[in-house]
């Protein structure tokens, strides 16, 4: 029998698995997907260039956690490219528009730039990115995990508590597997969680609500990244940020996704919702490049396009997050206290980003949530 199973091969639970190694508890990690790193998803172009189409960015003026974890790893960070300085396309029918934004986050009007007396503000916030792409970080963390303890491709559907331990129960392979442990850490949004996992007894409604109220974040995004030989964006004097505001618009924010020495590439995030997206499947390759060229000239309609597109992973988006799908661009409340309560007398354990109040939903959130679970899991 083991003594911690983790549920999800994510941020959370790498971190903690990272901690019950070092101090030598009998664990194993369960992940549905074949791979590790959850929503952490790094393609690599023809040349080499790392392409983060899942998380991108950590902030460490208020993410102390991950901005500690990428330097005790030996990661080496890098700035976002940004002069506060951005390419705005309001019109589909005009040439795009250099504005600036100021110390307020606000664009400044168009054609004229500062106002007199403002100062260039910055549209990423000061943001921070690894070489290599945020897989860097994933393999970092489970590089000295045992490859015996980590079992890819087990999308646990069932937990029945027997009162001294709680049996994982999943399909793999055509057959029906199981394996019991002392307790459980569900490392996963909590309406995945929620969703797709039978728990036997069944959780009590104020549970099984607070699971479902609790917004996936960005379940329903959408990127794209494409490769260039060069930056020749930067040689026009463009930064690579772009906001396209127009109803048409395929790629609401776009920005410069180069790696110093890795290579050229410029991303975005979808502006379609999720059951647009898939309307125009076919043609939202072609789409993608076609808007890129208008911001950027004929040179950005080239390259080696990869697109992400998570409403399509149900490992990620739960039918809620894809029924909730824009009704709301503000980032949620998470943090809800009934999350970070043992369940079933101290044998189930809720994790994940979501579950935690300080930068719920982004890295810094998936490290507070496993640093939580790991104080639990010790006493």
């Amino acid at each position: 029998m083991l003594d911690v199973a983790i549920v999800g091969g994510g941020v959370c639970g790498l971190a903690l698995a990272h901690s019950l190694q070092a101090r030598h508890v009998d664990w194993r990690l369960f992940e549905a997907r074949p791979r590790l790193g959850g929503r952490v998803l790094t393609a690599t172009s023809a040349s080499g260039t790392p392409l983060d189409l899942g998380p991108t960015w950590y902030w460490p003026g208020h993410q102390p956690s991950i901005a500690r974890l990428v330097a005790d790893l030996g990661l080496t960070s890098f700035a976002q490219n940004d002069d506060g300085r951005v390419l705005h396309l309001s019109d589909p029918a005009a040439a795009p528009q250099t504005v600036a934004v100021n110390t307020q986050g606000q664009l400044a009007p168009e054609r004229t730039g500062l106002a007199a007396g403002e100062s260039a503000g910055s549209v990423h916030g000061g943001a921070l990115r690894v070489a290599g792409g945020m897989a860097a970080l994933v393999q970092a963390l489970a590089q000295p995990l045992p490859l015996e303890r980590l079992l890819c491709g087990a999308a646990i559907d069932t937990l029945v508590d027997h009162g001294d331990c709680v049996e994982l129960r999943w399909q793999q392979d055509g057959q029906q597997r199981s394996v019991s442990a002392r307790r459980v850490v569900l490392a996963l949004p909590p309406r995945v969680a929620e969703a797709f996992i039978s728990f036997e007894p069944a959780l009590g409604p104020e549970l099984s609500d607070t699971l479902r109220a609790t917004p996936t974040w960005m379940a329903t995004a959408a990127k794209a990244a494409i490769a260039y030989e060069s930056d020749f964006w930067r040689a026009a004097k463009h930064t690579g940020n772009a906001w396209v505001t127009h109803p048409q618009a395929v790629l609401a924010e776009v920005f410069d996704a180069s790696t110093p020495g890795q290579g050229a590439a410029l991303a975005g995030f979808a502006a379609m919702g999720a059951q647009a997206r898939q309307q125009f499947k076919a043609s939202m390759d072609l789409l993608t490049r076609n808007q890129l060229g208008q911001l950027f000239g004929v040179q950005a309609e080239d390259g080696e396009l990869h697109a992400q597109d998570w409403a399509q992973e149900p490992t990620t988006c739960s039918p809620q997050d894809l029924a909730e799908d824009g009704l709301n661009g503000e980032h949620p409340v998470y943090g809800a206290a009934l999350l970070a309560q043992p369940q079933w007398q101290g044998r189930l354990h809720f994790g994940g980003s979501e579950t935690a109040r300080q930068g719920g939903g982004y890295l810094e959130g998936a490290l507070s949530a496993a640093a939580r679970l790991r104080r639990v899991l010790a006493t």
